[in-house]
């Protein structure tokens, strides 16, 4: 008998992965289809708001789970810590990349006029705001975190000592 359970948990667990590499693989896909439709295609936001909703809506209640639970949004581990700082990092490039390649074709003859500082300029005010702003944002979203973490945790405990 405890082989087959053995096995049942190494299949399930094998099954669990699947379900999580899909769903990253659909969450990439969803981004990809509304930054094509968005920047390169130009489309109104009723064109791809089902793929908007899809996205954003899974991602929150994806975090709200997590934290009703207690559970730990960014995982286990040593690099845990850092995973806020990588995140904003990563997300301030990815915006600055895409308002810099956008705004440049939009405006690249008021960039010759007015000299390539000021498309710079723009650039760093984009890279450091939105870096910041996400910063903030899942920092916000460690303490809360943590903080249904550690309630969770005396509730057990005060539930340990009446017994």
């Amino acid at each position: 008998m405890k082989r087959q359970n053995m096995q049942d948990e190494r299949v399930s667990a094998q099954k669990r992965k699947i379900n999580s590499e899909a769903y990253s693989i659909l969450m990439i896909v969803l981004l990809a289809s509304i930054l094509v439709q968005q920047f390169l295609l130009d489309a109104p936001f009723e064109q791809y708001a089902a793929e908007f909703i899809c996205l954003f809506g899974v991602s929150i209640y994806m975090i709200v789970r997590y934290m009703t639970l207690g559970l730990n949004i960014y995982g286990e581990g040593k690099r845990v810590k850092n995973i806020p700082l990588v995140n904003s990092i990563v997300t301030g490039i990815t915006v600055t990349v895409i308002n810099g390649v956008l705004n440049y074709t939009r405006y690249a003859e008021n960039y010759k006029e007015d000299g390539i500082g000021f498309f710079i300029a723009t650039l760093a005010v984009s890279f450091i705001s939105s870096t910041v702003t996400v910063f903030i944002l899942l920092s916000c979203l460690d303490f809360l975190n943590k903080k249904k973490q550690s309630k969770i945790q005396k509730r057990l405990d005060e539930d340990e000592k009446d017994e």
